[in-house]
């Protein structure tokens, strides 16, 4: 059951500098050329937390760009397992949303019959879990969707009833403080004296300030109907026409909070020693699918782009009852050929 409290908002460092002594605290701040980036906090006074949705996702803070897993030397093997305590401030219900899926892909969950028949034989990955164990996310709802936002077609926010650690709402002089994991809930009671008892007026001015941010969404995306679409009536001269788009950077999968494709690469120091690393990776590109003799199953760019395209709308729901996208919009921010998610169902529901 979800506890809920109010913090007043000058509170709110001092929370976080106590916090801090007990685990690493990152946040999003403001880089010297004006970005707004996810990283470890020195000064709490440089967090920013009224901005627009940072580009990079948190995945990377459970799921790194690169991963040691292990190294060696000789006969002895060293494998590499981070349990650093971290608590994130600042991501928004998009990516809350998201690291309940991406949690889900990586317990193992493949959506079939053998799930149920042998439950205790999932693959649970330990180096990620080991962060996510280690890890609480302070969550913040969303007052003013952004213009390429789109979460709440998806039931990704713009505020989350459920699954989050510990969400933060914007009442203007308060914060509406709800916790729903044992994680989120203990590091609230750890500091009860900042806190309060949530009266009605409180939850009455969460209910206003919900309606006012579903108001101002400027998207509305339904994905449904672009999924029947694009898996009964779309032809291959439309994914002919989106390849042409496509400059294959890869930008669209590494801003994404859900996109998960990975590679394993050796290095070899010298014939004794050397590290093994996850990477990531991307279906997208032509030799994720290689195989011995290179042979490349999806050789064709266009291809590779209906795959991930039905992996995201089609796929995703069959496996985790959920479509593999929360509507952060940051692939449309990012995509220099404007074939986003957002972008490209608009043009599919229109297409004849």
């Amino acid at each position: 059951m979800i506890e809920r409290f109010i913090l007043d908002k000058n509170d709110l460092s001092y929370w976080l500098r106590q916090i801090r002594k007990n685990a690493s605290l990152i946040a999003p701040v403001k880089s010297l050329v004006g970005d707004v980036v996810f990283e470890s906090l020195e000064q709490i006074h440089e967090i920013s937390l009224d901005h627009p949705l940072p580009p990079p996702s948190v995945k990377e803070f459970l799921f790194p760009q690169i991963e040691t897993m292990f190294e060696y030397n000789g006969d002895e093997i060293k494998e590499i397992i981070d349990e650093e305590m971290r608590v994130v401030v600042g991501l928004r219900s998009c990516d809350a949303s998201a690291i309940k899926i991406i949690d889900r892909f990586f317990a193992g969950e493949t959506g079939s019959d053998y799930d149920m028949v042998h439950p205790n034989r999932k693959y649970k990955d330990p180096y990620y879990f080991s962060r996510r164990q280690n890890t609480v996310f302070i969550s913040m709802g969303c007052n003013v969707p952004g213009a390429v936002c789109f979460c709440y077609n998806l039931g990704a926010g713009p505020f989350l009833d459920s699954g989050f650690d510990i969400q933060l709402i914007d009442l203007e002089d308060r914060y509406l403080v709800e916790a729903d994991s044992e994680k989120g809930k203990g590091l609230v009671r750890r500091y009860d004296y900042l806190f309060r008892k949530v009266e009605t007026g409180d939850l009455e001015d969460r209910f206003e300030a919900l309606l006012s941010s579903i108001s101002k969404f400027e998207k509305r995306i339904d994905l449904r109907e672009t999924g029947q679409k694009i898996k009964n009536s779309m032809p291959d001269s439309f994914w002919q026409w989106v390849a042409e788009r496509c400059f294959e950077c890869g930008g669209c999968v590494y801003v994404c909070s859900l996109c998960t494709c990975f590679n394993i690469v050796d290095y070899n120091f010298s014939n004794q020693s050397g590290k093994r690393c996850r990477i990531w990776d991307t279906c997208l590109f032509k030799g994720f699918t290689e195989m011995a003799g290179r042979v490349i199953p999806q050789e064709k760019k266009e291809q590779r782009l209906k795959r991930w395209w039905f992996h995201k709308i089609l796929y995703y729901p069959e496996q985790f009852k959920t479509f593999g996208c929360v509507g952060c919009g940051r692939c449309t921010i990012t995509c220099p050929g404007h074939i986003d998610i957002a972008t490209l169902s608009e043009k599919i529901m229109g297409w004849r």
